[in-house]
């Protein structure tokens, strides 16, 4: 059996300095996404687990390996509030996949969100690692940002959308993109056109006024 334990539970009775080792024992297994997410130690440290220790809104999962208490293996960092119930980390060692720890961590941060959809984003690259997770619960891709964390990868969102005034769906932020790039090859065009039809009055007045020079005219 997998055992999913939460940090809250050890806020006041645990010594503060065991509860800080701790604490930094579970967030050192996702150091190493700092190159993908360059602020996620300021994050995790001035963030998360501030609010983790004082408020119902944030929480941090872990499991430890059941060889060896002193090794985490896993971590869920979550997020709940009236706007969203939103999964912000999840992680599992590699050593440790195919064994169910994701699927039991992932139904454990659902229990406590108190949601099936709860918004989650990855890295596009990581998309394939997800898959089995992402179809299992029936996630539904919904918002795809770029430069939002680094100019290397696109941000996948599920179930939800990071830019707060979008409430779009994917298929709505498409069609206007597509409408945008129309829109501009229609004023090219009609930059071209207005163009044409300018240097077409030009000559055609030019041919008129040679015309008129040429023609004698008989007053009276």
């Amino acid at each position: 059996m997998i055992n999913i334990e939460s940090l809250k539970k050890y806020v006041g009775i645990i010594p503060e300095e065991e509860f800080m080792e701790l604490a930094t024992k579970i967030y050192m297994i996702t150091d190493f996404i700092c190159d993908d997410y360059p602020k996620h130690k300021e994050w995790y440290f001035t963030k998360q687990l501030p609010a983790t220790i004082s408020s119902d809104e944030r929480n941090i999962l872990f499991v430890r390996n059941p060889e060896n208490d002193n090794e985490i293996i896993s971590m869920a960092c979550l997020k709940r509030d009236e706007e969203e119930q939103k999964i912000c980390t999840l992680y599992v060692s590699d050593k440790c996949r195919g064994l169910g720890i994701g699927k039991a961590i992932v139904e454990e941060s659902m229990r406590w969100l108190g949601t099936t959809k709860p918004l989650i984003t990855l890295a596009d690259y990581k998309l394939e690692m997800f898959k089995p997770i992402i179809n299992k619960y029936g996630w539904e891709l919904t918002e795809v940002v770029s430069g939002l964390y680094n100019d290397r990868s696109q941000e996948l969102c599920f179930n939800g959308t990071l830019t707060k005034d979008n409430d779009e769906t994917l298929e709505q932020q498409l069609h206007k993109k597509l409408i945008r790039v129309l829109k501009n090859r229609c004023e090219q065009n009609e930059s071209l056109i207005h163009k044409y039809c300018i240097i077409v009055l030009c000559r055609f007045a030019q041919r008129n006024y040679s015309k008129m020079n040429s023609c004698d005219f008989n007053i009276g």
